[in-house]
């Protein structure tokens, strides 16, 4: 065999792959696999209560106190910690949180940890603390969809949830990741604002809806689709990771001992947190290619079913044709409607806003409010509150891959009390952003924020939002 046929045969074999992962990762996912007619939406009714319930909640707006809750939590657990993330960044956050767990796991607590399989973020050197979570004998550490290079179809079957679950009686749902960019006290460049919700079941009751969140981890980490990370850990990894393990521990307490705030959280549960009626939690089913949209479908019937105003807050907003078809109905016409989401200004996420660029006289002809974000750093929070009553807090961002692609979790919370404060938070942030659409027509707008957009990252994004048309479905 010449040199010549053996370079065809390797182009013909990578052409081949190319078609293959095309057709098996794209194409695929555009086969109409459900119908919004054929999909069961839970019964709405069931997430309103008629009398306080056994769950009590707290709003977490503040990336730094989220911060605190977190590490609390873990300092305070006494039997088990229920850990299932898309994201641990990086970070002095990250690690003292981690040196933390692992102090948890010294002291006998029994800790599960669920990673995405391809965005875990913990790559290159931060592999040691994989290796560490995978060594310790009171950790378990398993990967949701790992990376497998001949099944394409598994690439956009991705771990989206943000949860935390300790010893039956405290969670945290929401859209932060672990990592600097969303708990640093000092934000950076990148930092983002986002939110989360803490839940306190004061009685430790079975119908508490930390018992949903439980079972939710126990089906995703008992499921096919995923795998223990590492089946066998080589001595040299076994090595590395009681290196990475002792350098967060030690970094952990030389924060206790200098009395870093951060290590040293005084949170009394029951006055922190506010009385609801009912707390539920919903989430997508777990399946591959298209999944039947739960999320999606029961959000456009609580829209319908609303009275007097609907406020929404999501970083993205890409509604695609598959994902409008699921509606039936329209919004009820005196019903008031409010969208924010991030501006050019503010967006770090090139891909998710120039599609929505491409869909933006949509949203603003469907009769909403739609305000954009203005400020330093972006929006990440994912949140609506219907009727100034019911809230839902969690990780769907309203585009095409939350609604059929992701796992996804949100939590809803009947409470008046905690819907205003997170329509004041909401409106917090409306108060740093311009109004782009009202009520089905173009605001025309001129503000110093534009001004100050590069001109380069401006073009680029519209040039990219003619493109981002043919793959919204991914976006």
């Amino acid at each position: 065999m010449t040199g010549n046929m053996l370079i065809n045969i390797l182009i013909m074999i990578v052409v081949l792959y190319f078609i293959y992962v095309f057709v098996t990762a794209v194409v695929l996912f555009y086969v109409p696999l459900h119908k919004g007619k054929d999909l069961k939406v839970m019964n709405t009714e069931n997430f309103y209560g008629k009398k306080e319930s056994t769950d009590r909640v707290m709003l977490l707006e503040n990336g730094y106190f989220s911060g605190l809750v977190r590490m609390q939590m873990i300092q305070e657990a006494r039997h088990t910690i229920d850990i299932a993330y898309f994201s641990i960044g990086k970070g002095r956050s990250s690690d003292l949180l981690m040196g933390a767990l692992f102090e948890a796991a010294d002291r006998g607590i029994r800790i599960r940890v669920l990673l995405d399989g391809i965005s875990h973020g913990l790559k290159g050197k931060r592999k040691n603390v994989l290796y560490a979570l995978a060594f310790h004998n009171n950790i378990e550490l398993k990967y949701y969809e790992p990376f497998t290079i001949f099944k394409p179809w598994t690439w956009h079957n991705r771990l989206h949830d943000k949860i935390i679950v300790v010893d039956g009686q405290l969670g945290i749902s929401g859209g932060r990741n672990i990592g600097d960019k969303y708990l640093a006290s000092q934000p950076d460049k990148n930092f983002v604002y986002d939110r989360d919700v803490l839940i306190y079941n004061t009685k430790q009751e079975s119908h508490s809806v930390i018992l949903s969140m439980e079972k939710y981890i126990e089906k995703l980490w008992n499921h096919p689709y995923t795998r223990q990370a590492f089946p066998k850990l080589k001595k040299t990894k076994q090595f590395r990771g009681l290196s990475g393990k002792k350098l967060l521990i030690d970094q952990y307490e030389e924060a206790k001992k200098a009395n870093e705030p951060f290590v040293h959280p005084y949170i009394v549960w029951r006055e922190s947190t506010m009385p609801t009626r009912k707390v539920s939690f919903i989430t997508n089913p777990i399946q591959r290619i298209n999944k039947s949209p739960f999320i999606w479908k029961t959000f456009i019937k609580l829209s319908q079913q609303a009275e007097k105003s609907i406020v929404v807050q999501s970083p993205y907003i890409v509604p695609t044709k598959e994902m409008e078809q699921y509606i039936d109905k329209q919004v009820k016409p005196k019903v008031q409607r409010i969208i924010l989401t991030n501006s050019i200004t503010s967006t770090p996420n090139a891909m998710a806003f120039s599609a929505y660029l491409g869909v933006k006289n949509r949203v603003i002809k469907a009769g909403s409010k739609l305000y954009e974000y203005q400020k330093p750093y972006s929006i990440h929070g994912k949140s609506v509150v219907y009727d100034q009553r019911l809230s839902a807090v969690g990780s769907f961002n309203l585009d095409s891959r939350s609604a059929f692609l992701n796992t996804e979790s949100m939590v809803m919370i009947d409470s008046e009390e905690f819907a205003a404060e997170l329509t004041g938070a909401i409106e917090t942030k409306i108060s740093h952003s311009t109004l782009v659409g009202n009520e089905g027509e173009p605001v025309d707008f001129n503000t110093d924020s534009q001004k100050n957009v590069p001109p380069i990252k401006s073009a680029l994004l519209h040039i990219l939002s003619v493109f981002t048309r043919f793959w919204r479905h991914f976006v």
